[in-house]
């Protein structure tokens, strides 16, 4: 929903049959739409605006890992029908979805800490993180006032020393991925979210059916995260984005866009 909080998809969940069908004939035309579109939708700059899947429009952007680096990947894409255990959604995800249980968490970019709450999308409580991007922290002088990147299913207890208005740096740690409302039946997964603010950053607080704390803020719009991890380096014909892992010992200063959140480790062989 433009402009509001609370589109984050829930946890794998099976399906009925008869359902199933239905969402799986759905989910390969929308693949088969992204697919046809993937090639004219790979302009990144400021005004393609296609590709940045307002409101969980499928870009037909996926990720390239780097050579020479193994990854820890991403398992669910922005605007997929796919969960991260392969099974149907219900509904279209919202962010992306990545990670293996305790990898570490990285900033993708500088930024200020937002908020930080107890969330609860209905299969228990987890800690949410908010961080807040100007177009200059991306070097992206000409862009939107803001973006926001969201990260959920974390352990509250892992970030509840952040401050809002604290200056995070690229590839600073934030937190590890655990899972879902720290509920075992669940994989493990950080679920990314990216909005772009086009007026001021004020947030009002709302309440869920299930207790816990959203934000909505009426100017944000969801937008793919891929688009940002594109901005260095333009995606390919077939909308594959070469994901840029933070290097510690790396000078960033004209860097433009995010770089990966997830570790990435050179390969020895």
């Amino acid at each position: 929903m433009p402009g509001a909080k609370g589109t984050i998809a829930a946890p794998p969940r099976r399906a009925p049959a008869t359902v199933l069908l239905v969402l799986t004939a759905a989910a390969l035309l929308c693949g088969l739409r992204t697919a046809v579109m993937a090639e004219c939708k790979c302009d990144v700059s400021s005004k393609g605006k296609a590709v940045k899947g307002y409101d969980i429009t499928p870009t037909g952007l996926k990720p390239r890992y780097p050579e020479g680096f193994q990854c820890s990947p991403l398992t669910s894409l922005y605007a997929s029908w796919i969960d991260v255990d392969g099974s149907i959604r219900d509904e279209i995800h919202s962010g992306v979805d990545g990670g293996r249980l305790g990898d570490q968490i990285v900033a993708p970019g500088p930024g200020v800490v937002r908020a930080v709450w107890r969330a609860n999308w209905g299969w228990g409580q987890e800690g949410a993180l908010l961080i807040r991007h100007t177009g200059n922290d991306l070097n992206l002088p000409s862009e939107r006032p803001f973006y926001f990147s969201e990260f959920d299913h974390l352990r509250f207890d892992e970030i509840n020393h952040f401050q809002v208005g604290d200056r995070i740096s690229r590839g600073e740690p934030l937190a590890h991925v655990f899972r879902p409302g720290g509920n075992k039946q669940y994989l493990p997964e950080v679920h990314w979210e990216v909005w772009e603010i086009s007026q001021d950053d004020e947030l009002t607080w709302r309440t869920n059916k299930y207790g816990g704390r959203y934000w909505v803020n009426d100017s944000g719009r969801l937008i793919d995260p891929l688009y940002l991890l594109a901005r260095n380096t333009s995606p390919d014909a077939n909308g594959g984005v070469l994901l840029t892992p933070f290097v510690a010992d790396r000078d960033y200063r004209e860097f433009r866009g995010f770089t990966y959140i997830l570790p990435c480790q050179r390969r020895t062989t």
